[in-house]
Order: structure tokens, then sequence, then C-alpha cells
């Protein structure tokens, strides 16, 4: 049994349940602040969930899923789901329902810009963030800043993203229409290509980095060079609630105590929330595939999404990620001709990219997501809880703006 973990009286004392890369965030920003920090982790690693194997990319002008254009392709995306990448059946399951109505209810012209406005400011201040955090810190990710290019296969999408990109310009963004000769002049890993494109739009300031990287070495940062403490395989139960306080959590080891709690666990985040709570956000799961291969003869130096196949190809260090789909589903069940179907569509692509012969490490993750795309960050129901979840795809993107704005929120 753990208890008083904290026995060494520290004046500020927190526990964060959650080692991803919003957990170990939030825990290493705490830790900056003067805080004796305590991660508990139902796994036996960081980052070994969600955060493990995603498609790494760091674009700061990005998009809510919720919007009208959702609505309209959710014809298609039933008919032909492995095709659309997005597989929304899941939503047909009555569990499914009250958060399949909130989200509809956010796919208004006048919600989507409103949720991405929010997204947008929220990215750039993540990446001030993840910028000044990295002079403070020495910390290797396989970073890389040369940019992105999304693909377009037809004149009508190739429309739709000039429409789009003046949008994103007019909020910070480099988005650029390029022609079909000028991606494959950008990315010559795409020469070959047997996919239709119709041009493409260039991202100049959007980034590369691999998250699982990084949390590994954010958590060897929190315990070496901060004095944290992660306790892994541990599964956090309930908290203690007494007089409007957390006096402590019961985990599958004993009950641990501190003076505050930060609840960045995901997808299991509501269940450590007070019912009472009512800025709480109804949390489903929308499942990734990832594909890890050795890179190839002829590796991008860019990411590039392909966005009729919905999937992205990107370089992490000397190997190529391969992801996609949107699979509305409460498992992490694989089906693989979702993975042979992923593998022939990023081939197709990028012949060369990757040794795609070889067998790839396969992965997949529940990303947590609300009905309107933020997260839930600040107080959670009690005087010193607090929630930091509900990422949806966007963790790795958002993760250290999502930590400065639950500083804020502690502080005031």
């Amino acid at each position: 049994m753990i208890n008083n973990i904290n026995a060494n009286n520290h004046k500020k004392e927190a526990i964060v349940i959650g080692a991803g890369i919003v957990g170990l965030t939030t825990a290493c920003r705490l830790s900056e602040e003067g805080y004796s920090v305590t991660v508990v982790e139902q796994k036996s690693n960081p980052s070994e969930g969600t955060s493990k194997a995603n498609a790494g990319q760091l674009i700061y002008n990005i998009s809510a899923m919720s919007s009208p254009s959702f609505l309209r392709n959710l014809p298609k995306t039933l008919l032909s789901p492995s095709l659309t990448g997005v597989i929304a059946t899941g939503l047909i399951h009555p569990n499914n329902w009250l958060w399949a109505l909130s989200f509809m209810r956010q796919c208004t012209a006048k919600k989507w810009r409103k949720n991405t406005l929010e997204l947008i400011k929220m990215a750039h201040s993540s990446r001030d963030a993840l910028n000044e955090f990295r002079t403070r810190h020495e910390i290797e990710f396989n970073w890389r800043s040369d940019g992105k290019i999304y693909l377009h296969e037809t004149e009508k999408d190739l429309a739709a993203a000039k429409l789009f990109a003046e949008f994103q310009r007019t909020n910070g963004g480099t988005h650029t229409v390029i022609t079909k000769e000028e991606c494959l002049e950008r990315e010559d890993a795409l020469i070959g290509t047997k996919r239709k494109i119709a041009g493409g739009t260039y991202l100049s300031d959007a980034a590369v980095g691999d998250c699982k990287l990084f949390c590994k070495n954010l958590a060897d940062l929190l315990t070496v060079k901060f004095d944290g403490k992660i306790i892994y395989d541990v599964t956090a139960e309930k908290m203690l609630l007494k007089k409007g306080g957390v006096v402590g959590i019961e985990t599958s080891l004993g009950t641990l105590e501190a003076n505050l709690f930060i609840v960045c666990a995901g997808l299991v985040s509501n269940k450590l929330l007070p019912k009472d709570f009512v800025g709480k956000k109804s949390i489903t799961g929308v499942k990734g595939i990832s594909l890890t291969y050795p890179s190839g003869s002829h590796p991008p130096s860019l990411s590039v999404t392909d966005t009729a196949g919905k999937f992205v190809v990107a370089r992490l260090g000397k190997q190529i990620r391969v992801a996609g789909y949107a699979i509305f589903s409460d498992n992490l069940s694989i089906n693989q001709k979702y993975v042979a179907l992923l593998a022939s569509k990023a081939k197709s692509l990028m012949p060369n990219a990757a040794l795609f012969d070889a067998k790839p490490e396969v992965w997949t993750g529940l990303r947590p997501q609300t009905p309107d795309d933020l997260p839930m960050i600040g107080k959670a129901g009690a005087e010193n809880l607090f929630v930091n979840a509900g990422h949806g795809s966007n963790g790795w993107l958002l993760a250290f703006g999502s930590a400065e704005k639950l500083l804020e929120k502690i502080n005031e």
C-alpha cells in the first residue's frame, strides 16, 4: 500500500493522473513552478497509450472536426468507410447517442468557426510554450520544421482548399495553394506516385516530432532534474472528497495524498471527476491506426497528408510513420483489412519512402474526443481538483499550451 507518498511535507504537492504527453507536460510545468509532483500511470512506461505512435504532426493552424462538411460527407462516410478513412458507425450505438447529438449541434458554420479559432489560438500558444521550454531544457525528439503539404485529389477539392487557405492566412496561417508540379518540386518523394493529385496546400511553418521519444525524455527530466516521481502499473480508481476538496485518491496500490490533483487521463478522465462537475464534457474514443517502417531509399523531407485517403506520411528520424483513420470506437482491436489498406495507400503515394515490404510496427490508440474539439482545462468540481483532458487528435500539438492555460487556472 502507498500512503502519504509526499511525506516529506513539501508545501506544494501535486498528483497528476496520466503519463501521456498531456500528463507529462503538465507535470514538468508544475515542477518548474515549485511543486513536488507524483505522476500515476496505469501502464508500465510513459506514453504507452494514445501518445505512443501518433502522426507526429505539429501544425499550428488547424480545424475543428465538428463542421458542416463533416455532416455533408456523412452519407459517403457510412457507405464507403474504408475508402474515406472515417468510420462513424460506432456513433449508432446507444452509448454514443448523447455524444453524437452534442457533436452534431457543433457542426454549424458559426460554431465551427468559433471552435476552430479557439484551437488556433491554443495551438499558437502551445508552439510558443514548447519553444520556450526547449530553450530551458535540452530535449531530443527528432524535431524538424521543414513544412507540410496537403494533397487534394480533384479541382473541386482544390477550389475548397483555396477558400480554407484564405481563412487560415487571415488567422496567422502560412497556407499557400500550389499546383501538382509544385507539389512534386517541393517533395520529390512523390515522384512516381499513383495517387491522383490536382494540387496541394503548402504550410511552411509546420513541423514534426516523435511524441513517444519526447515523452520518454520528459519522464527522465521529471524524475532526474525535478526529483519528481512516476508510479507505473497503478490504476487511479476514485477521488476522495471532503468538504469541497479532494483529500486523496484511491488507487490499485492504496491511497495517495497531496494538495493538488490534476486528471490528465484521456478517455477515462470523466470517471475520476465528480458527477456534478458542471464543466464536464462528454468524451468518446476516435481510434487511429499508424504503421511505422524503416526508411526507404527516398524518404520524404516534408510531412504529406493525402486528404482524399485521410492519411499522412512523415519521416521521424530513421523511420517512416504512416497514420490514418478516424474510427468512432471504444476498443483497441485492429482490423487487419484497415492495416493493409493504409499500407497500400501509403505505398502508392510514395513508393520508395519506406521499406514497405518489411513488417511494420502497428499501433492503435483511442483519441479522447469532445463534441466541440476543445479540451477540458481548469477546475473540476472541487477546490483542489483540476482537469486537462479531451484533446482528441491534438494532444501532441496542444500539450504545452494546455499546461500553460492550466497553470493560469490554478493560480487564479
